[in-house]
């Protein structure tokens, strides 16, 4: 434990001897620079006026590099490996800036991250999983037994933190039916409900607090990196140390402690408040085998807090000038720091001319002037002199034609070294007189030149390793599944499954040319890939209907539209793939080919109408005549049946006269021969009579 102790202190004495001596004394120096705090030569009753230089060149250089990192919605995209990892690249990308941007405040890291790199020469971020839980109290009165059963059960991270009992209705009986009637409790509850909010953090380090080995040149090779922190006891408390042990540290640590930050250690009359030096160390610690592991400690007061090993640092940097094989490259402060001592200097002579020259210096003739009246200097003030040849004017000539040239010619070894100039500050009237739009855009796109380097530099080294990093911590971390609502979609994002070995590409729009060239450039490949979907379909091999919608989709945030959601929808890969096996299914006959296909198939169909109509009358004009000789063979068989009719109709008529007569004739003989038979029996009956 001891040797352990002693390479802590080792480290970060070499750390801080290395930082306080080289790299320290600049870094104030730029501060001051920025803050135009005096230089430590003025002289009193002359100009102390300080310019602006450093102040200029950083806030006109980092509005264009926080344009060209916030400009899209997506700033870092992640692409996939394998073959079927596009749809999980996809989530991966938006999750990860999801978290950056929305979990943090991503552009305000962002813009306190660059600003230190432009100023302090590297700017650091931390990046962490930050173990915490959100606790919410609340209070409920009045519940019921079974109010209370049901709300403690409807979620399992209840914890009920007092509890009163209280009886509202004592047990009686019910006076009609004798039933007795139970006692009614009123149930009055504090309860605690806990809710998991770990996440990824990523805050900025302020750069006089992160230590760094002097043999480094990244803080992927250190063999140690820290962060010095002043944190108070109830800080320490806080974040999980033992009490006992922190009760014990001392606050006179004077371990790198130095003039700038020695007001950050000063005793407080409440011990809870008492300010502690902090170092959380990522070191390489040696083994017995010969081999070192990677541990992170933390450690205050000689005292080791914690220890344990670890597979990552989660510091990021930036540096905007980088200097090969070292860690600390150049400010665009280093740049332009002896400018701005220059032009003060300048400005500073400049004024004091201006003020002799409108306030001279005068020469007077002793015992000619009355002395008092030459010390008031007022306007319109009288001077009592006994000679008009007692006063004589001491005329000083203006430099400011000298002076002009020259801050004209630092303006432009400024715009050399930062590429900060008019040309992206916003143009100058006069620049654009006589020169072509060519040349201008000539200009412009060389003065951006550097600024483009500076956001390569800090899109391929501190933004890359720290999405990278996130990525990480999130499939380390993350343990249960998050729903969130990302572009206006659900989604429930469960990191587990996936494999952090993403390629990583920074979408910073480098190299496209300005906003403009953009947009034209877009409108152009939308025009041909709209060609090419109308001429040859869904299907094929050249673009896609999600190629398409990701061309519009550049084209809207080009134009100034962070979130492409309001006008277009998002499209899978199945649904592209779906549209385009719909597509290659339809009939993709030209339509020149198609109208001509159906007028001659209408021309077909004529002539075959005509045909058919032709043939319709032929038999139509048969079947007339057949119908024709059929009414005739008709009419004829008609007459010979009437005929026939008639003659049978007479030969009835004839056997029916024959007929009747005959019946008549019977009935003729059958009546003579009744009065026959009446005869013959009156004469019987006579004879009977007689008898």
């Amino acid at each position: 434990m001891i040797e352990l102790i002693n390479l802590i202190e080792d480290n970060i004495d070499d750390s801080l001897n290395y930082i306080n001596e080289t790299v320290q004394p600049e870094r104030k120096m730029a501060l001051d620079y920025y803050l135009r705090k005096p230089y430590g030569n003025e002289v009193r009753g002359k100009s102390q006026i300080v310019t602006s230089e450093v102040s200029e060149a950083v806030h006109g250089a980092l509005p264009q590099l926080m344009k060209i990192f916030t400009s899209s919605q997506e700033s870092v995209v992640f692409n996939p490996v394998g073959d079927g990892d596009n749809n999980m690249a996809d989530t991966v990308t938006q999750y990860v800036n999801h978290i950056f941007n929305k979990d943090n405040a991503g552009a305000f890291i962002l813009h306190n991250w660059m600003f230190d790199a432009l100023t302090q020469k590297v700017g650091i971020v931390k990046a962490y999983w930050n173990d915490s839980e959100e606790v919410t109290h609340e209070t409920y009165k009045d519940l019921t037994e079974d109010e209370m059963v049901q709300l403690l059960q409807s979620d399992d991270d209840i914890d009920v933190v007092s509890q009163r009992e209280r009886v509202i209705m004592e047990r009686a009986e019910d006076p009609i039916t004798g039933e007795v009637i139970p006692e009614i409790k009123a149930y009055d509850l504090k309860i605690a409900i806990k809710r998991n909010n770990s996440k990824v953090k990523v805050e900025n380090v302020p750069p006089e607090e992160f230590l760094i080995n002097k043999r480094a040149t990244s803080i992927n090779d250190a063999t140690f990196v820290a962060q010095r922190q002043y944190v108070t006891r109830s800080d320490l408390i806080h974040m999980g140390f033992d009490q006992k042990v922190v009760d014990d540290l001392s606050t006179d640590d004077m371990i790198g402690i130095d003039e700038a930050n020695w007001s950050k250690t000063t005793d407080t009359k409440d011990p809870s408040q008492d300010i502690i030096t902090l170092y959380e160390c990522y070191m390489d610690v040696g083994q017995k085998d010969g081999t070192a592991i990677k541990k992170r400690i933390c450690y205050a007061s000689k005292v080791i807090l914690s220890e344990e090993e670890c597979d990552y640092v989660p510091f990021y940097s930036l540096c905007p000038f980088p200097i090969p094989h070292q860690f600390f490259g150049h400010s665009l402060a280093d740049k332009t720091m002896d400018l701005q001592a220059i032009k003060s200097t300048i400005t500073r002579q400049m004024l004091d001319n201006l003020y002799l020259t409108n306030n001279s210096r005068i020469g007077v003739v002793e015992g000619q002037v009355n002395i008092d009246d030459v010390l008031t200097s007022t306007a319109g003030g009288v001077i009592r002199m006994k000679n008009a040849n007692g006063i004589v004017p001491l005329t000083v000539q203006s430099s400011a034609g000298q002076s002009f040239p020259m801050l004209q010619y630092l303006d432009e070894v400024q715009g050399k070294r930062t590429g900060v100039n008019d040309l992206n500050q916003g143009l100058d009237s006069n620049i654009l007189q006589n020169v072509s739009a060519t040349a201008v855009a000539t200009m412009t796109a060389q003065s951006q030149g550097k600024l483009e380097l500076i956001a390569r530099v800090f899109a391929d080294t501190g933004v890359k390793n720290l999405f990278q990093g996130i990525l990480q911590l999130v499939c380390k971390y993350q343990n249960e599944p998050r729903l969130l609502r990302i572009n206006n979609k659900p989604m429930n994002i469960d990191p587990r499954e996936w494999d952090t070995q993403y390629h990583v590409s920074i979408n910073v729009g480098l190299g496209n040319g300005s906003s403009d060239q953009k947009i034209a450039m877009l409108g152009n490949v939308l025009a041909k890939q709209e060609q090419i979907l109308t001429t040859y379909g869904l299907a094929n091999p050249l673009v896609t209907i999600k190629q398409y919608r990701e061309t519009l989709a550049k084209f809207i945030n080009a134009s100034g539209y962070k979130d492409e959601i309001q006008f277009i929808n998002e499209i899978s890969d199945e649904q592209s793939q779906a549209m385009a096996q719909m597509d290659a299914e339809k009939d993709k006959t030209p339509a020149e080919v198609k109208a001509a296909q159906a007028l001659a198939q209408a021309e077909q169909m004529k002539a075959q109408m005509q045909q058919q109509t032709k043939m319709a009358e032929m038999q139509l004009k048969a079947e007339q005549e057949k119908a024709k000789l059929e009414l005739e063979r008709l009419q004829m068989e008609l007459d010979s049946s009437k005929a026939m009719l008639e003659i049978e109709t007479a030969r009835a008529k004839l056997q029916a006269e024959t007929l009747m007569k005959e019946a008549e004739l019977a009935q003729k003989d059958k009546m003579q021969d009744n009065k026959d038979i009446e005869t013959i029996v009156k004469a019987i009956d006579k004879v009977r009579a007689l008898n």
